[in-house]
This record gives C-alpha cells, sequence and structure tokens, in this order.
C-alpha cells in the first residue's frame, strides 16, 4: 500500500490575474497618508538618498532634519492621489532577472554598489499607525508609450506597465 501526501498549491498569477486591477486595492483614499518616503540611488557614487516628510504631532515635518516643519500637505495629497487607483495594464516580466532591464531594482536592498545600473525610486506611503499602504519600486518609462512606467513590488517578482506621472513625485 503507497500513501500520497500532498499539500495544496496555490496558484501563480498570470497577466489575466492582474491586468486591469489596482496595484494596491486597499489604499483608496489619499487622506488616509501620514508619511511619504522616496529612495533614490545615484549610480556613479552608489548612494542611497532617502526623503521623507511625515505628520509629526499634527504637522507636517522632516523627520531626518529634527521634524523641521514641512509644507507638505497638498503635495503629499497629489502624489498620494497620483499613486492611488494604478492598474495593472499588461505584466512585463515574472523573472527577478529582468529587474535591471526595466529599472526595477530596489534602491533599499542595501546591496547596490557604485556602476549598478537599472535602480528604480522607491515610494512608501504609510498611514497615521504607520501601515504601509503603498510600496512601490518606480522603474523606467515604457518606451514609445507616453505616460507609462514600469513598476513592481516591493519584494515582489512580477514587473508590471501602469499609467503612472512621476511629476509630482
Amino acid at each position: 500500500m503507497i500513501a500520497w501526501i500532498s499539500q495544496p498549491t496555490l496558484p501563480e498569477l498570470t497577466v489575466g490575474d492582474m491586468q486591469g486591477k489596482p496595484l494596491f486595492a486597499d489604499f483608496d483614499d489619499p487622506l488616509k497618508a501620514a508619511s511619504l518616503e522616496i529612495v533614490k540611488f545615484n549610480e556613479d557614487t552608489a548612494t542611497v538618498t532617502p526623503f521623507k516628510v511625515a505628520q509629526v504631532e499634527e504637522q507636517w515635518s522632516i523627520p531626518s532634519h529634527e521634524n523641521y516643519p514641512a509644507d507638505a500637505e497638498n503635495q503629499l495629497a497629489e502624489v498620494a492621489a497620483g499613486m492611488i487607483g494604478l492598474k495593472v495594464l499588461d505584466m512585463a516580466s515574472d523573472s527577478p532577472g529582468d529587474h535591471e532591464l526595466y529599472g526595477v531594482v530596489d534602491p533599499g536592498s542595501g546591496k547596490l554598489k557604485a556602476g549598478d545600473t537599472g535602480v528604480g525610486t522607491r515610494v512608501t506611503m504609510r498611514d497615521q499607525k504607520k501601515d504601509v499602504l503603498l510600496n512601490v519600486i518606480v522603474g523606467k518609462e515604457v518606451p514609445d508609450r507616453d505616460g507609462l512606467r514600469y513598476v513592481r513590488v516591493v519584494d515582489k517578482d512580477p514587473v508590471y506597465t501602469v499609467a503612472l506621472k512621476m511629476d509630482k513625485v
């Protein structure tokens, strides 16, 4: 007699599963955002530049500069509104080996060195409880497709195409 033990497997996501759906379905109100952090990488110097603005004691400030007051409420709302409802138009790749090609290598990985290329811009928004509302790496513009960019969710492999303008960020 042979016993067969199996564990159920989760179905893998396909393009059709995410196409037309919001990347961050639970982030539906820009007023929920209480902090914004943007992390960029300088390829020449291998330096990571984080910038954060947050609500501290009901005042917008820059925590890295001793909570220096910032006039950020309108700007944060504009960035949040631009990120809400990011809908997946297409999946460019689900291979981690393609992250550099699409410019979605995580600048916050801690593994970068001078000369590394394909590093994106990490955008993180949190609510008052410091729960993550959105955590995405914005990559290169899609060639010949104005207003479209490659993005991927932090710690996930798939690279998606979304309509996103980075001018407010």
